[in-house]
């Protein structure tokens, strides 16, 4: 019974992963790359899914959740140059973009333009 406790919160968490992924890879695709919107949607969506589903089903619990997508987030931050030579897609600048869209007001973080 304890190895099926995180299977809701796994799939949630998917579910969310598989949502931000496909939000930011297509309204970025075709800004930071020759992608299309679709295929930029579907290569972060999928990415978002596994990474979700992955780090929930392991860590099983929400706050451990939140420090696992925090250090993907660094992962992601070191290696943006590998993504973009994989996706075409600069992670870390798709994610402000994103942000910045949303209207949160990334400009006041310093370093970030």
């Amino acid at each position: 019974m304890a190895y099926a406790s995180g299977i809701r919160l796994s799939s949630l968490a998917g579910i969310v992963g598989a949502g931000i992924g496909g939000y930011i890879g297509y309204t970025q695709a075709a800004d930071v790359s020759e992608l299309t919107p679709i295929t930029g949607a579907l290569i972060l969506g999928g990415v978002g899914l596994v990474a979700g589903s992955a780090g929930a089903f392991i860590l099983k619990s929400l706050m451990q959740f939140v420090i696992y997508a925090i250090m993907l987030g660094v992962v992601v931050f070191v290696f943006q140059n590998q993504i973009e030579a994989l996706t075409g897609i600069n992670p870390v600048d798709a994610t402000i973009g994103v942000l910045r869209d949303m209207g949160l007001p990334v400009g006041a973080i310093p370093g970030v333009e």
